[in-house]
């Protein structure tokens, strides 16, 4: 039978993993809206001279939540780009290592980063700044990028903890 902390663990990947999955259906959803409404606005504005208004806008918008809400799922596939061409000379043990702490200090990272992207939605929020032309409030993206962020430290602690469970266990 595992260990309490071991449960713990499964759990939480397992959570961890769902809300990804989610994230990673929403950043779809964004990229194919972007892709949707740049193509309706050039075909709006050759045949009909009426292009939408706030196009831009909403494609920062729309694509700003397609990068960040995929970042953790991408993450979690491993689908990043590594440059080891150096740590894969070493033993294996040597390398979960690297990669443990590597994950360790990008974790730290964007802790940081998530906490002053909430800062930031905050003063959003209680400034009340909108788009110019669509005036939709620029403060609900910024917590969807702040809430993806930390979707990403859960993802690389995971990383971590996992990378150290094998360096101890080789």
């Amino acid at each position: 039978m595992p260990s309490r902390s071991k449960r713990y663990l499964q759990l939480t990947e397992k959570y961890v993993w769902a809300v990804s999955k989610v994230f990673d259906a929403v950043a779809g959803i964004s990229l194919l809206a972007v892709m949707f409404l740049v193509v309706l606005n050039i075909i709006l504005r050759a045949f009909f001279k009426s292009p939408i208004l706030g196009t831009y806008e909403f494609v920062g918008f729309l694509t700003s939540l397609a990068v960040g809400l995929a970042l953790a799922h991408c993450a979690l596939k491993n689908g990043h780009i590594a440059v080891g061409f150096l740590v894969a000379k070493l033993p294996e043990r040597v390398r979960a290592c690297i990669d443990g702490l590597t994950n360790i200090t990008a974790a730290v990272f964007f802790v940081f980063c998530s906490w002053h992207m909430l800062d930031y939605a905050q003063s959003f929020a209680a400034s009340g700044e909108v788009g110019l032309t669509t005036r939709i409030p620029f403060f609900p993206f910024v917590y969807g990028l702040a809430a993806s962020l930390g979707l990403l430290c859960l993802v690389l602690i995971l990383r971590a903890v996992e990378m150290m469970g094998m360096a101890v266990r080789r």
